[in-house]
């Protein structure tokens, strides 16, 4: 609760308060009195008064669809209700204005309902961030008649968004450029296929008589021997290091990093499903959690999670995963290629590395 005292009328009212205290303390009486008392009770009578406004608000909020993606317009609802006998008068609306867009509904509205009214705005949304997040109304603000004070009260009930991320090409640029098997369907530098390729070079002593082009070598004159292809060997591991935030922070800076994050980490588990490569996936969902994505719909079981399912239970299960990230780190493996993505990484790191 925040309650602002608007100066001016503040000092008026104290004004006025001595004065009464002053005529009442020399003429007496029961209407001086009178007066006297209602300009002292003034305060705790609006507030009271308040209070009981706010006991008795009921408000509802959704959004048309589960899990809206970022930047795209869809419809909210919010249904407001005052169950109590007394009229509530002005009552400001704030939302979050930061982390949403909505169209029709400003921040600081004001709606005045009877006793048992109910009234139900409507407006298009679109959420600027990927992520859990609450989005809609956040509060209510009371003025008390004479605009003494302004008393800005939380909703009891907030409405949560699980935000999915668009499905882009962020992640490709960066593989692209940093993961230099990535063009070639993830092949071995070492190891090589039994049965020969389309790549030729001349015959060398030991080659195998199966693998000399016999149709070339004539044309040519000269023996020439199929090369094997690079053995398809790797694998391909997405490490997804979520931060620590046993409540998760609602602040801006934190909505950006998470909001990157899951961009990020859903690009590049498509840029390998995409194209059937299997990749394994390593997060937290509550804890560590192992999964494979090598197709559309194995692609779309993760990113049904994406949104809001990339937690840790606990502070155990977050160093848990870092003592993870750190072994196989350590590891030098031909077989295996790792992408470690950091949702909070540290001043001078990379939020995303590969490493072989």
């Amino acid at each position: 609760m925040k309650i602002r005292f608007h100066l001016r009328r503040v000092i008026l009212y104290f004004a006025i308060l001595a004065g009464s205290l002053v005529f009442s303390s020399f003429y007496g009486g029961p209407a001086s009195f009178a007066w006297l008392y209602a300009v002292l009770l003034l305060l705790p009578f609006s507030a009271l008064y308040i209070f009981a406004n706010f006991v008795f608000l009921r408000i509802y909020q959704e959004i048309e669809v589960h899990r809206p993606v970022r930047c795209e317009d869809h419809r909210y609802r919010v249904k407001i209700e005052n169950a109590g006998f007394l009229p509530i008068h002005a009552m400001g609306l704030n939302v979050y204005s930061d982390r949403c867009t909505l169209y029709e509904i400003e921040d600081g509205r004001k709606l005045s309902l009877r006793a048992g009214e109910s009234r139900e705005l409507v407006s298009g949304i679109s959420c600027l961030y990927a992520g859990s997040y609450d989005v809609g109304v956040h509060s209510v603000s009371f003025t008390d008649p004479f605009a003494l004070f302004t008393a800005a009260l939380d909703v009891p009930y907030t409405f949560r968004a699980a935000v999915s991320p668009p499905v882009t090409d962020l992640a490709d640029r960066v593989l692209d450029l940093e993961n230099r098997v990535n063009n070639t369907g993830l092949r071995s530098s070492r190891l090589s296929e039994e049965t020969p390729g389309s790549d030729m070079r001349p015959y060398q002593r030991g080659d195998a008589l199966s693998s000399i082009n016999w149709k070339v070598s004539a044309r040519l004159g000269t023996p020439v021997t199929r090369v094997p292809d690079k053995m398809e060997k790797r694998t391909v591991t997405i490490l997804m290091q979520a931060a620590y935030a046993p409540d998760r922070e609602q602040d801006l800076e934190s909505l950006k990093r998470r909001d990157f994050f899951l961009e990020f980490s859903v690009s590049a588990v498509w840029h390998f499903a995409g194209r059937g490569i299997p990749v394994r996936l390593i997060f937290p969902a509550g804890k560590v959690t192992h999964s494979t994505a090598d197709s559309y719909e194995t692609f779309m079981e993760f990113y049904s999670i994406a949104a809001d399912g990339i937690f840790y239970y606990s502070r155990q299960d977050y160093e848990q995963f870092l003592a993870l990230t750190a072994d196989l780190r350590s590891r030098t493996n031909e077989d295996d290629t790792w992408i470690l993505i950091r949702e909070d990484p540290e001043p001078g790191q990379d939020p995303f590395t590969v490493f072989e």
